[in-house]
């Protein structure tokens, strides 16, 4: 199924425009932003993240199915996306991933939307998602309702950024964080800032999951020193 006839589906079903997630940076796009990320292959706990203890005993499973349309190495980079939100949210939420197949039906997206399920789907600026609001200036836009939707990574103007650190961002919006003054969930991307979940970031989406922040982990500055924010008192969503 063509993207356009997708987003027909997804609007005809009452499906809403909820953030747009990760603005262009105003630095130019170079391989610097890439090298400044993660690697795939490392552990998130070598990486600066806490390590708390967990009294969750079964995770609540949000299921991401990943468009064929993303090479290997992109893949790559959103499954290390995926492992880090994994690790943070300490076994109490879930990303769980699947891969697409070739062809979608409206009976699976329809199928998908009724399990709750999320696309990560990879197109290009000529999406009319890309073209309208602030999506004429994004990198990412996550579509959808609270429970469900799209999450579009806009591939021509990702560039030399870091996919993981974007998606990285975009997933925060599908846990019901919103935008932060800085870090992770800035509206404006920055290779430093979306390197890894913050602190600020995890009490977004402590608060609209209900989960303790005493049981779930960040990635803490390279300092030590964990910077104290009283967490959003409301879902963004």
């Amino acid at each position: 199924m063509k993207f356009a006839r997708l987003i027909a589906v997804l609007l005809g079903s009452g499906f809403a425009l909820l953030v747009v997630a990760v603005f262009l940076s105003t630095l130019p796009a170079n391989a610097a932003g890439r090298g400044s990320a993660v690697e795939q292959n490392d552990s998130p706990s070598d990486f600066g993240y806490t390590d708390h203890d967990s009294q969750a005993t079964a995770p609540r499973i949000l299921d991401l199915y990943v468009g064929r349309d993303f090479d290997d190495s992109e893949r790559a980079r959103i499954l290390f996306a995926v492992k880090q939100w994994n690790y943070a949210l300490n076994g109490y939420v879930r990303f769980r991933t699947s891969l697409l197949p070739d062809t979608i039906s409206s009976s699976m997206i329809q199928q998908i939307k009724r399990q709750g399920g999320w696309i990560v789907a990879r197109t290009d600026s000529r999406n009319p998602i890309a073209q309208q609001g602030e999506g004429a200036h994004a990198l990412a836009v996550t579509v959808g309702t609270r429970h469900t939707g799209y999450v579009y990574v806009i591939s021509d103007r990702v560039g030399g950024r870091d996919l993981a650190g974007i998606v990285l961002h975009e997933f925060g919006h599908v846990l019901g964080a919103g935008h932060d003054s800085s870090g992770l969930m800035a509206p404006v991307y920055s290779a430093s800032g979306g390197r890894c979940i913050d602190r600020e970031a995890m009490a977004m989406v402590a608060n609209v999951q209900h989960l303790p922040m005493a049981e779930v982990n960040w990635c803490a500055p390279p300092d030590g020193r964990d910077r104290e924010r009283r967490p959003y008192a409301t879902s963004q969503r």
